[in-house]
């Protein structure tokens, strides 16, 4: 009798720990944001948006979104009259406040900065690397997701770094045949059948090859050829880095800097260019010469291209004539990549 008491208190209790657990599970909507299912305490969950569209939000046209942390519908890229104040994206709103995101992360070699234009031009240092194997190549460059996930790019495979602690864990790890990427971004427009979607591009400096890289254990090449900078002439490569957002519910920016193939020797080859670049071909339209030269980093915000060198020069760079401007010269760093989601507040 006593041994089946004892049998019955323990099942009860055994229960009343997977309860709790499961409770505290769906109640945990941190972890569970970002898996497609509207869990308990989410209102949506990347693209599911329980049905809802722009119009239920008040407005007359548009793509409605979900926020990164699952909590809210973002109106950002809905258009028409409306007196919501979610809109980020609406200018003439007098309720705006900067988003959370606005950070534009760069990296040397061992460390991750970062700028918050919403607040100050400033370069903020998170920390110093870990986590990494020794020796190491270090981060080639890094790209950030529509949600602020960052991934960085080394000789040996990919990793996602924690923003707030510049803590890594690697995520995919490449053949030693690999090529070498310097430039990294996620870019939108670069799937025909989801425009919206973030795909993983690299670019080489080799021979300005532009190519989407799929991070899947299950493929043997990770690298998918889209085509060249400037083709056929293959005159310009990357000088360094990629950056690219969404600015309307179906409009995209891409941007690179390009240097020529003879590097920086012949004429009209003095400093990096500026290029707007096709997302699905690689295709470039030169805007013009920077003034600088090693443009390893870019980053977006507002109305503002950010671009870092191997220099340690920290410049503002117009994205209609490629003028630069000097913000701060850092002599002992040098930049090596940069990236800010692909979803930046941007002025309209």
């Amino acid at each position: 009798m006593k041994r089946l008491l004892l049998t019955i208190i323990t099942l009860i209790a055994f229960a009343s720990c997977v309860d709790s657990k499961n409770t505290s599970n769906n109640n945990n909507n941190v972890t569970l944001c970002g898996n497609g299912v509207i869990d308990q305490g989410e209102k949506c969950d990347q693209d599911n948006l329980a049905g809802r569209t722009c119009v239920d939000e008040g407005f007359e046209t548009g793509a409605l979104q979900c926020s990164s942390d699952c909590q809210e519908y973002d109106t950002s890229y809905c258009s028409g009259n409306t007196n919501n104040t979610n809109n980020t994206n609406n200018t003439n709103n007098t309720n705006w406040i900067p988003p959370t995101n606005s950070r534009v992360y760069v990296n040397t070699k061992d460390k991750l900065f970062y700028i918050d234009p919403g607040t100050s031009s400033e370069l903020i240092e998170v920390g110093t690397f870990t986590g990494i194997p020794t020796p190491f190549s270090g981060f080639y460059d890094i790209a950030v997701t529509e949600q602020g996930v960052i991934t960085g790019i080394s000789e040996d495979g990919l990793y996602i770094i924690n923003k707030d602690t510049a803590e890594c864990t690697l995520d995919y790890t490449f053949s030693t045949e690999a090529p070498h990427f310097f430039a990294l971004s996620y870019v939108k427009g670069a799937d025909p059948d989801n425009l919206n979607r973030d795909v993983l591009i690299g670019a080489s400096a080799e021979d300005g090859e532009w190519v989407e890289i799929e991070p899947d254990e299950m493929l043997q090449d990770p690298f998918i050829h889209l085509g060249w900078y400037d083709f056929p002439n293959y005159f310009y490569v990357s000088s360094g880095d990629i950056t690219s957002f969404q600015t309307g519910f179906d409009t995209f920016k891409t941007y690179a800097t390009l240097k020529c193939g003879s590097y920086y020797e012949d004429e009209g080859c003095e400093s990096d260019w500026l290029a707007e670049i096709e997302p699905q071909t690689g295709d470039a339209r030169l805007i013009g010469q920077t003034g600088y030269q090693q443009i390893f980093a870019l980053g977006f915000w507002g109305d503002t291209l950010y671009g870092f060198t191997k220099y340690g020069e920290y410049i503002l760079i117009d994205t209609d004539t490629a003028a630069s401007t000097l913000v701060q010269e850092y002599q002992d760093l040098q930049f090596w990549g940069a990236g800010n989601t692909t979803k930046p507040y941007i002025v309209q």
